[in-house]
């Protein structure tokens, strides 16, 4: 999806060990960004991949915050606002996504903007996906077996 686009700024919600981020950057545009978000830092993260030198160029960069939080993402709206691409890999706890969601409802876009929700099938994100009422396609056969889903967020 990162080569067949081109987006300038990808964003993560939620980094892990890092797999998917390292796959984004691999077809990023030279002149793009990947930005994650994550609560813990990819040092401290069990049986992470990343290293310093993923960062070195600067188009890879980790911030650490709860974006669940309306006051933290009110912080970090003017970079959620210029993403081109979001992909959403977040804890599936029945909290965050709900939350995080919702205060991306309350977000003037920039620029038109795909989301991608990933494990949209594990069971407590059955109701998270099935309350998107924005246009929305599963991909679970294309993606991932815990389900992919694409979200096409600048429409009402």
């Amino acid at each position: 999806m990162v080569g067949l686009l081109a987006p300038r700024l990808v964003i993560e919600i939620g980094t892990a060990e890092g797999l998917s981020a390292l796959t984004m950057k691999k077809y990023l545009r030279s002149d793009s960004r990947l930005l994650t978000f994550d609560v813990i830092p990819w040092r401290e993260y069990p049986g992470c991949v990343l290293t310093g030198e993923d960062f070195a160029d600067g188009r890879l960069e980790q911030r650490i915050c709860d974006l669940a939080d309306p006051e933290v993402f009110r912080q970090h709206s003017h970079v959620l606002a210029a993403a081109d691409l979001l992909f959403v890999d977040a804890p599936k706890d029945g909290r965050f996504e709900p939350a995080f969601l919702k205060n991306l409802d309350g977000l003037s876009l920039s620029a038109p903007l795909m989301v991608v929700l990933d494990d949209i099938r594990v069971w407590n994100m059955l109701s998270t996906w099935r309350e998107i009422t924005k246009p929305k396609l599963d991909l679970t056969s294309f993606g991932h077996w815990s389900g992919t889903g694409l979200i096409d967020w600048r429409m009402q």
